[in-house]
Order: structure tokens, then C-alpha cells, then sequence
């Protein structure tokens, strides 16, 4: 192992370290840290590579998909749909035990095959369903932990950011990887509903059911009136799976149309005005800017660690290391784990995708199971602290009886489901493959 390269590389990995807790913003970390080292050990040469870094990010066509999608999220959140479905589905399953938790999964189902913006959905779900579920008496710590890891969910359940991200970067087709996440996404959004109703029947006081004289003042027609509402989330989900699924539109088109389906349903419902057009917008470009300035200076920074040896230094390591493959893929799942809990999950995949992919190809992996397994793992790292975005976004808008202590302990039984589905995904590949290949073999 190169002396000289095994330097640098520890000298950039304590550079990186303390960047990400010295509390600065994490692409100016990323981009002060590739410039440096960049200067010293590469030469001047390194500025061209920003600039070169930079327009290939912005000419990425498969990328203009994140914006339209953002736009897509904003929109549905503006639109009321959420707060009509809360209605319908508290009123339909209310009269069992942990119904309003149920109620709430089920829409981050949809609303995660809807937008893929994780944060859209937690905060929708915190505003709708926390206070009504803490009204009824549900323990803080499962109602909050539901609408976190609920929102989580639209990083597997396409169209996921992530996943966008992940195949250019991987040189796997989106599409493939839309495929492949469905049935794990899916999967687990039931695992998350079996173990709410496992524990509210252990615990009728974790998850009470509402009050049948409550319920009562609904009739039957209500009830499937309600229902009705569930059609125009249906419909953009299938403007934007279903012209993927039947080659009508690639990724990036069908996510202007999924965008162009979310005006229609807004105009529907007759909430398209200038001022949710104008918020919308506003929203979209603050966001996109912020994923496209981490996508780039992380380019930056993985493009400067690759050249000075970085990659090579960790894939030696990783493969001498007695372990047979699976214990080195155990080893990598615990790699991005670790990842996901110090630093953004933007700039840790794309730093984790040069070094990690090879290494998958070398070890047998089929390349959209270990990218799908890759996706499955950072679940986590919105859950777990420090950098836990979904309770950051759900304690900004939780009422101020709920402490961050009791999210923090609400989401835990939730990540050893995510842990789970890994390893459901793992014995049984064909969870992750079995969509791709049928697929393909349409």
C-alpha cells in the first residue's frame, strides 16, 4: 500500500471529520477540503476540475428529474390533498386500535409514491395527524416515531431522489432501480403497519381506538365519499410509474408529467392560484439549489480523493480484510450506516459510490440488488442522530408537549424494521430482482 497515498488519505478523512462538526455547511466543507488538498498534492489543475464538475452536474440530463419532482411534492402538499385523506382514512379506520397511525402510514405510502421528498411528507403528516393522534391519547413516542419513519419512505417507494441520484452516478438506469425499490419500499411501509397493530394489541393504551360516538356521526356515504379522495393521488402516481412501466417516458419526462398531473389535481380541487404557483416555485428553487450545490462540491471532493488514491487505498483495506463476501458486505452496510449518521446522505452516497461499486462487481453482487440494498441502509440515516432530518422536520412542527426525546425514542423499533427488511432483502434476493427481470423480460 502506497506510504504517500495512505497519508493523504487520513489526512483527508480527519479533514472530513471535523468539517462536518465544526457546524459549517456541508458542500462548503466538501469544497474548501477537495480545493486544498487539490492544490497542494494535484496543482492548479484542480480549479478547471471544479468548473468541469460543475457543468457536468448541471448537463446531467437524468438530474433535471429532482427539480421537477420537488416541484411535483410542493404542489400535492399545497393542494389539500393530504388533509382530505387524513379525513377519510381517520374515519374509516378509526374504530380499531392504533387506526390514526395506520391512517398515517398509508398515506406516506402514497404521498412517498407521489413526491419522494422526504421532508414534504413528515411535515405534512406532523401538522395533520400528530395532533390528532396525541388529542386521543396515542404514547408521543409511537405517534411521532410512526410519521417519521412513514416519511421515510419515499426514499425506497420511486419516484425516489435518492434513486435518481444513485443510477447516474452508478451508471445504472433509473428506471432499473425504480423497478427494483417498489417491492422493498412497499415492504416495508406493511412491516411498519404489522408492528403497530402487533403493539397496540399488546398495549391498548399505546394506540387507543376513537370513540365509537365519534365515529358514529359519519355515515356510510361519508365513509366512502372519503374513499373517492384517494383517486387523485392514484392518478399522479400512475402518470408517473405508469409512463415509465409502459415505455411511454423515461424518468426525467415522466416526472414532468407526474409535475404537470399535480396542476391538474390542484386546479381540481381548486387550490391552483398564483400564491401556491409563486410558494411552489419558491420552494422548489431553494431546495434544488441546496441538492445540486451538495451534488456538485461532493463530485468536487470524491473526483480530487479518487485521484490522489483515496478509492484505492479503501478498496485494498476492504478486500484484505479474512472476511467472505458477505462479511465484507456486512461490513459495507455498516460503512454507509456510519455515514448516514455524521454527514448528509447526498454527499456520503456519492462519495460511497466510486469506492463501493467495484468492490460490489468484484464480490459477485448483482449491481441493482447491492444499489437497492445501498438505498435500504440509508433509510436509516434519516432516523438516527445527528443528522436525523426527519425528526428535525417533525420536532419544527410537533406541538410543544413533544420533546425531541420522545421522537428520538419513537423511531428506534422503526429502524430495526429497516434493518429487517435488509435482511428479509438479503436471504431473498428475488424481493429486489423479481420486478427489474420481469421487466426486462417484457
Amino acid at each position: 500500500m502506497d506510504a504517500s497515498a495512505l497519508t493523504i488519505f487520513i489526512l483527508m478523512l480527519v479533514g472530513l471529520m471535523i468539517g462536518i462538526f465544526s457546524g459549517y455547511y456541508l458542500f462548503i466543507v466538501l469544497g474548501a477540503l477537495g480545493l486544498f488538498f487539490g492544490l497542494i498534492f494535484w496543482g492548479e489543475g484542480v480549479i478547471n476540475l471544479i468548473t468541469l464538475n460543475a457543468f457536468d452536474t448541471i448537463r446531467n440530463y437524468s438530474l433535471l428529474a429532482i427539480p421537477l419532482f420537488i416541484f411535483m411534492g410542493n404542489v400535492i402538499d399545497r393542494s389539500g390533498i393530504a388533509e382530505r385523506l387524513f379525513q377519510a382514512l381517520s374515519i374509516n379506520l378509526g374504530s380499531i386500535r392504533g387506526g390514526l397511525a395506520i391512517s398515517a402510514l398509508l398515506v406516506s405510502i402514497l404521498f412517498g409514491a407521489s413526491t419522494g421528498v422526504v421532508g414534504a411528507t413528515v411535515v405534512t403528516m406532523g401538522v395533520l395527524f400528530l395532533p390528532a393522534m396525541l388529542k386521543r391519547n396515542y404514547n408521543k413516542s409511537m405517534a411521532t416515531g410512526v410519521i417519521c419513519a412513514g416519511g421515510t419512505l419515499g426514499v425506497l417507494i420511486p419516484p425516489s431522489i435518492m434513486l435518481i441520484l444513485y443510477g447516474p452516478a452508478a451508471g445504472i438506469s433509473v428506471g432499473q432501480l425504480f423497478y427494483a425499490a417498489l417491492i422493498p419500499g412497499l415492504l416495508m411501509g406493511f412491516l411498519y403497519i404489522a408492528y403497530v397493530l402487533i403493539r397496540s394489541y399488546l398495549n391498548p393504551t399505546f394506540a387507543p381506538a376513537i370513540p365509537k360516538e365519534e365515529l358514529a356521526q359519519y355515515s356510510t356515504k361519508d365513509k366512502v365519499i372519503g374513499i373517492l379522495h384517494i383517486l387523485p393521488v392514484l392518478a399522479i402516481v400512475l402518470a408517473v410509474l405508469g409512463s415509465i412501466w409502459f415505455g411511454i417516458a423515461p424518468p426525467t419526462e415522466a416526472a414532468a408529467v407526474g409535475a404537470f398531473a399535480s396542476l391538474i389535481v390542484a386546479a381540481a380541487y381548486r387550490e391552483l392560484n398564483f400564491s401556491v404557483i409563486k410558494e411552489s416555485l419558491y420552494r422548489t428553487v431553494q431546495v434544488s439549489a441546496m441538492v445540486y450545490a451538495i451534488i456538485i462540491f461532493a463530485g468536487f471532493f470524491v473526483s480530487v480523493f479518487m485521484r490522489l488514491g483515496g478509492g484505492r487505498i479503501v478498496e485494498q483495506a476492504i478486500l484484505a480484510i479474512p472476511l467472505e463476501k458477505w462479511g465484507i458486505f456486512i461490513m459495507m452496510m455498516l460503512i454507509v450506516f456510519v455515514l448516514g449518521l455524521l454527514m448528509d446522505w447526498i454527499a456520503s452516497i456519492l462519495i460511497i459510490i466510486p469506492i463501493f461499486t467495484p468492490i460490489a462487481a468484484m464480490l459477485g453482487f448483482d449491481p441493482i440488488w447491492f444499489a437497492t440494498m445501498v438505498c435500504i441502509m440509508y433509510q436509516t440515516s434519516f432516523l438516527t442522530p445527528p443528522f436525523a432530518y426527519s425528526i428535525f422536520y417533525l420536532k419544527g412542527v410537533a406541538p410543544k408537549e413533544v420533546q425531541t426525546s420522545d421522537i428520538m425514542r419513537g423511531v428506534w423499533p422503526f429502524v430495526g424494521i429497516q434493518v429487517l427488511t435488509l435482511i428479509l432483502c438479503a436471504f431473498f434476493p428475488e424481493i429486489v430482482l423479481w420486478l427489474p427481470n420481469k421487466m426486462i423480460g417484457n
